[in-house]
């Protein structure tokens, strides 16, 4: 299982990826910092790897767009959350997540919970 972190995802997220002996990138690390939401897509799918992003936009273009995405995980947090914030919801996820269910599933992870929709394949 592979993650890739949106732009909007703060890089230092990447170390509780790594604590949990899970592998991730950033897109800034692939050259995407600038990247369309589609070319993120496309490249993420290439590599087999889940989106992690706060694009609330992103989630839903990865479930009306047909076969786009190999995975979204949508953090739908309020706008002042901090970096400290961010990753402790998203460490909780990956946690308590059955992280095999991800693949062709947009999640939308809120505080304290989060929904797992499948993708239409």
């Amino acid at each position: 299982m592979k993650f890739l972190l949106d732009a909007n995802i703060p890089r230092s997220s990447l170390e509780i990826f790594k604590a949990l002996s899970i592998k991730a990138t950033h897109v800034s690390d692939v050259g995407l910092q600038v990247a369309t939401d589609q070319e993120v897509a496309a490249y993420a799918k290439k590599q087999k790897s889940i989106i992690v992003t706060r694009d609330l936009g992103f989630g839903t273009y990865a479930a009306l767009s047909k076969n786009t995405v190999y995975g979204i995980v949508v953090l739908k947090l309020p706008f002042y959350f901090t970096a400290e914030g961010i990753k402790a919801v998203l460490r909780a996820f990956l946690i308590t997540a059955k992280l095999e269910t991800l693949p062709n599933s947009l999640v939308i992870v809120e505080l304290g919970r989060y929904r797992i929709r499948r993708l239409r394949a």
